[in-house]
């Protein structure tokens, strides 16, 4: 399947959205619920698994048209620069468990140590695949992280997360359903997400923001409140943060402020103070 032309596969991939894709020679290769992919550089994706080209066109985010929504802001000098300098980043829709599981594991973390715990996790309790002579580890089904129990994941690198990961587990094992919250509405699914161990405010909207398709979930970190107060001039908590930026940016404001969050992690508005 070749991808369309454009898209920046660093910056898709690495930009702290997942972290499921690593670099390998000629491309990136991941483990994508059951299905072992490899995206070569020229963005030729082949895989072993059930999916079919629909799963990969929503997963990759196709069918938005990123510059129509950004052409909204071209009266705005800093969505301008991010997007000019990423013009290729796309926000993806990922499975719904295993964004779950990997925006717990992330809470005061970063993306390497979160890599690296995920990966663990997946190597000890996932099914093994193989694409093109690399050995890739399907992310643990619930059920599984359940029968390891919390001591297995303390001793893979969760720290104090274990519990909360784990606890989760159990209520997805149990019949909390993931699959409904796309459906349930942007408040109610936010709801819904705060009710499981380990998921705050932030982390409730990172899941629904990056797998179940909310453009106006709006995760408020420390770089987007930097983006808020010093380039907007927004001030508050990070609730109330949150709610003047989805005002700001409107109905796709998690997309629109991906693009501010990783420009100002590269360094885009330093002169800024962010």
């Amino acid at each position: 399947m070749q991808l369309k032309e454009g898209i920046d596969f660093e910056a898709t991939l690495f930009c702290g959205q997942t972290f499921a894709w690593k670099r390998v020679e000629g491309g990136f290769i991941a483990c994508i619920e059951d299905n072992a992919a490899f995206l070569s550089g020229c963005g030729n994706l082949s895989w072993e698994g059930p999916a079919d080209e629909a799963y990969w066109a929503r997963y990759f985010d196709l069918f938005r048209d990123y510059p129509a929504l950004v052409s909204q802001f071209s009266h705005d000098d800093y969505m301008a620069r991010a997007y000019s300098h990423y013009p290729g980043l796309r926000v993806l829709n990922q499975p719904i468990w295993e964004t779950l599981a990997a925006f717990i594991v992330s809470a005061n973390n970063n993306i390497k140590r979160i890599t690296g715990i995920l990966f663990n996790l997946s190597k000890e309790l996932g099914a093994q695949r193989q694409i093109f002579g690399h050995s890739l580890f399907m992310f643990p089904e619930p059920c599984a992280i359940v029968e390891a129990g919390e001591d297995a994941l303390f001793k893979l690198g969760l720290g104090y997360r274990a519990p909360y990961l784990y606890e989760t587990a159990k209520l997805v094992n149990s019949g909390f359903d993931l699959k409904a919250l796309p459906s349930l509405g942007y408040n109610a699914a936010h709801k819904s997400l705060l009710s499981l161990k380990g998921v705050g405010p932030k982390v409730a909207d990172c899941i629904l923001l990056f797998s179940c398709g909310y453009a106006e979930a709006l995760p408020v970190d420390l770089w987007v409140k930097r983006v808020l107060e010093l380039l907007y001039g927004l001030s508050g908590t990070n609730l109330s943060l949150r709610a003047k930026g989805r005002e700001y940016f409107g109905a796709e404001a998690g997309i629109v402020t991906h693009f501010l969050f990783h420009g100002a992690r590269m360094g885009l508005f330093k002169e800024q103070g962010v």
